[in-house]
């Protein structure tokens, strides 16, 4: 079964950076609609969480005991494949690029005044698979990669630029909570039963 439209994969500013990333008409234009990248294809997902243990070794003991020191934040790994066959798709796949090199730096240089320099990149928002998969879950870039293989052929587009006509595009995101809205919002309870997914808890 194919995933429900309203369920496709997302990864978008918050309402807050939207202005900055789509102001005028730039390489993002084509992302602005969504207000970021709305995968064309159902990407592969790969989520991972680990639990982080201090060892205790015991003298003349057969078994190490473990005391717990955290949960840190999920890791996902999405894989999607990306076709610029006409003008537009090859628009896209490089304002998803372009996206992804943006978001990845922070706001810098003697000149930069909004925002000031010194902010971090922007917290992104992810959703998938529906309100109690991946809903509006905060996270930021954390690595990014894609290859310009060289037995692909090249769609040409804007005059002289290039880029494959079939790319796969790597990206790794990590969730990044608001220590406020763990502290007030986040609740073991409501995780149980699930009504944390809704609030962008995973």
């Amino acid at each position: 079964m194919a995933v429900l439209s309203k369920n496709r994969a997302r990864l978008i500013l918050k309402p807050g950076a939207r202005s900055i990333f789509f102001g005028g008409n730039n390489i993002l234009s084509p992302l602005q609609p969504h207000h970021g990248i709305m995968f064309p294809n159902q990407p592969d997902i790969t989520y991972s969480q680990s639990v982080s243990y201090s060892a205790y070794d015991l003298t003349h003991t057969n078994y190490t005991f473990q005391a717990y020191r955290n949960t840190p934040s999920p890791d996902i790994q999405l894989t999607s494949q990306f076709a610029s066959v006409t003008d537009d798709e090859a628009r896209y796949t490089y304002a998803v690029i372009h996206f992804l090199r943006s978001v990845s730096k922070m706001s810098f240089g003697l000149n930069q005044n909004s925002p000031v320099a010194g902010t971090p990149p922007p917290v992104l928002e992810f959703s998938a698979f529906g309100d109690k998969q991946f809903s509006n879950i905060p996270v930021v870039v954390t690595q990014f990669s894609t290859t310009y293989d060289s037995n692909v052929d090249l769609k040409i587009f804007d005059g002289d630029t290039q880029i494959p006509v079939l790319m796969n595009i790597f990206i790794g995101i990590a969730v990044q909570q608001n220590p406020t809205r763990q502290k007030e919002t986040f609740t073991t309870q409501n995780f149980i039963n699930g009504s944390a997914y809704t609030q962008g808890f995973i």
